[in-house]
C-alpha cells in the first residue's frame, strides 16, 4: 500500500512538473471544505423529463453523487481516469455510485474525476484515482443514511411525511451544517440530496462560503411543510402516481 501511494504521488508530481495544466492545478489546493453529496434515486428520476433515467435493479437505497472541493472544477484537463485505475472497485462503484442517466457508468465516473477528482488530488487521502473513489466508498458506508433515517422510522412512503426536525435528528451525527436538498411537486417537498460538509481532514463540518459550491438543481427543504421519502417504483419518473 505505501509503494503504491508512493507511485500515486510520484505520477501527480511529474505531471505537474511537466504540464502547464498541472501547475494551475496547484492553484486548486486552496480549498477549505468538501461536500459529500448523496442522492435518493426514488426522488431523483423525477427531475429528468427529457433524458432517460433509470434505476438499476441492484440499488436499493441512497446512492453517491459525488464528493467535490470548494468551489473547484476540471482542475486537470489531462489526467485521465482509466479502467485499470479503479478496476478493484467496480463492483462496489456500480453498486453504491450507479449512473442513473448515463448507460455507460464508466464515463459517468471519467467526468466526476475530471471535474472533482482532479481538485481534490493535491490531499494524500484524494491523490491518485484509486484513492478518491476508495475514499467516496468509505465515506458511504461511514454516513449512512439508509441505516440513519430507518433507526429513526422514517421510511419511503407516497403517503406519510415527515417533519424538517425529525430528518435532522436522524442525521444529527452529521453536523448541524448538512443541507437537505427538496424537489417541490404538486407543492410537496421532496427529499431528493443530502450535503453533508466536510473539512480538509474529512471531520465533519466545515463552513464554506455557500456560493463557492457548485449550483445544485434542488433548494434546501424548509421547515414550513412536511418532507416526503418517495419509494422506488418501476416507474421512476411517477412513483407515486
Amino acid at each position: 500500500m505505501a509503494l503504491y501511494s508512493g507511485i500515486c504521488l510520484a505520477v501527480l508530481y511529474g505531471l505537474i512538473a511537466t504540464t502547464a495544466a498541472q501547475a494551475d492545478m496547484k492553484d486548486s489546493c486552496h480549498w477549505k471544505c468538501l461536500e459529500f453529496a448523496q442522492l435518493w434515486p426514488g426522488s431523483f428520476c423525477m427531475t429528468f423529463l427529457k433524458v432517460p433515467c433509470r434505476i438499476p435493479k441492484h440499488v436499493d437505497g441512497w446512492t453517491i453523487h459525488g464528493l467535490w472541493p470548494d468551489g473547484k472544477t476540471g482542475c486537470n484537463r489531462t489526467w485521465k481516469l482509466t479502467q485499470k485505475d479503479i478496476d478493484d472497485l467496480q463492483v462496489d462503484l456500480h453498486h453504491y455510485w450507479p449512473s442513473l442517466v448515463k448507460k455507460d457508468a464508466f464515463k459517468f465516473w471519467q467526468d466526476e474525476w475530471y471535474k472533482h477528482g482532479t481538485c481534490g488530488a493535491c490531499a494524500d487521502s484524494m491523490s491518485c484515482p484509486h484513492k478518491y473513489f476508495s475514499l467516496v466508498l468509505e465515506l458511504r458506508t461511514k454516513f449512512s443514511i439508509d441505516a440513519s433515517l430507518s433507526a429513526a422510522g422514517i421510511k419511503p412512503s407516497c403517503n406519510n411525511s415527515y417533519t424538517y426536525e425529525h430528518f435532522h435528528s436522524a442525521l444529527f451525527y452529521l453536523g448541524t451544517d448538512i443541507n437537505l436538498q427538496c424537489y417541490i411537486y404538486k407543492e410537496q417537498q421532496i427529499l431528493m440530496q443530502i450535503k453533508i460538509p466536510l473539512s480538509k481532514d474529512l471531520s465533519v463540518g466545515c463552513h464554506p462560503h455557500e456560493e463557492n459550491f457548485s449550483k445544485s438543481y434542488y433548494k434546501p427543504c424548509t421547515n414550513k411543510s412536511e418532507i416526503y421519502l418517495y419509494p422506488f417504483t418501476p416507474h421512476p419518473r411517477h412513483p407515486c402516481s
